[in-house]
């Protein structure tokens, strides 16, 4: 997937090329059963080795132009449940950045996933580069709160994020 290529090729970039220990994409629609099946292989691959800085796991795409982003986390957010002790116990950090079709709700529920999993998951939606994410993942760049970042960016009368729009504003 085009997505993924951009996430693996910016963590190599900036530097990263011996952490990036898996790298998978999922795209053509796949429904919740799929995902969650993903999602718990890549998981257990993911906890299976305690590294001293913690984990990270980078959950994103592109904008989907077909494949319901609400859906298709049910699945991942079904895996991330199941692994809740071993993600505290991997001090992972989890970063969403995801746009298309039912995209708030999908952000929405994983953001709430996040405080009752007590794991840290940052939540970003297509207003946000797709390199910025890696770059806090990688702690390169502070972690931004995007509605801190756009709010900033409107104070000083400048708009350089993406706006945020349901799906709907385009059918």
């Amino acid at each position: 997937g085009g997505a993924s290529v951009i996430y693996a090729d910016t963590i190599v970039d900036m530097g990263g090329v011996k952490e990036l220990a898996n790298y998978g994409e999922y795209s053509g629609g796949p429904n919740e059963q799929q995902t969650y099946a993903y999602a718990k292989t890549v998981l257990d691959l993911m906890c299976r080795h305690p590294h001293k800085d913690g984990k990270v796991l980078i959950i994103g795409g592109g904008i989907a132009n077909f494949t319901n982003v609400a859906d298709t986390f049910k699945g991942i957010m079904r895996a991330l449940r199941e692994f809740k002790t071993k993600l505290q116990e991997n001090k992972a950090k989890i970063f969403v950045r995801r746009g298309g079709p039912n995209h708030l709700e999908g952000l929405r529920l994983m953001k709430e996933l996040g405080t009752a999993l007590d794991v840290p998951i940052h939540v970003y939606g297509p207003e946000t580069h797709m390199t910025a994410i890696v770059g806090m993942a990688m702690g390169k760049k502070a972690i931004v709160d995007p509605s801190e970042k756009m709010a900033e960016e409107k104070m000083a009368g400048q708009n350089f994020s993406m706006p945020t729009m349901s799906w709907d504003t385009f059918t």
